[in-house]
């Protein structure tokens, strides 16, 4: 059975799966992560297979990941930030936290 949750959410920054697990082994709602491309620490960007897991790790406690593309994006990069958005849906993503409105 799912627990009740309230007003006041605990929404830990994940730097890398390894913080991510961390953060829900420690009582974290939920986390946000930079996706695989167009996070705003270029150097933070996470493997596709590391976000799934991490997505996977936190369901299992009713916990909630959001992926963050927080750059602004070219014309020519929302085909690609499309698809990987489209991947993060299949691997159950809880919500993006973006920058760009094109990508609406």
């Amino acid at each position: 059975m799912k627990p009740e949750r309230t007003s006041l959410e605990l929404l830990a920054p994940a730097r890398d799966l390894e913080c991510g697990l961390a953060a829900i082994n420690h009582g974290a709602d939920a986390v946000y992560i930079g996706a695989p491309k167009f996070g705003a620490r270029a150097a933070a960007g996470n493997s596709m297979d590391d976000v799934a897991a991490l997505i996977s790790y936190a369901h299992r406690f009713w916990a909630r990941v959001y992926i963050t593309i927080n750059t602004v994006l070219y014309d020519n990069e929302l085909q690609e930030a499309r698809s990987i958005i489209q991947r993060l849906y299949d691997a159950g993503a809880d919500a993006l936290i973006i920058q760009d409105m094109g990508l609406l």
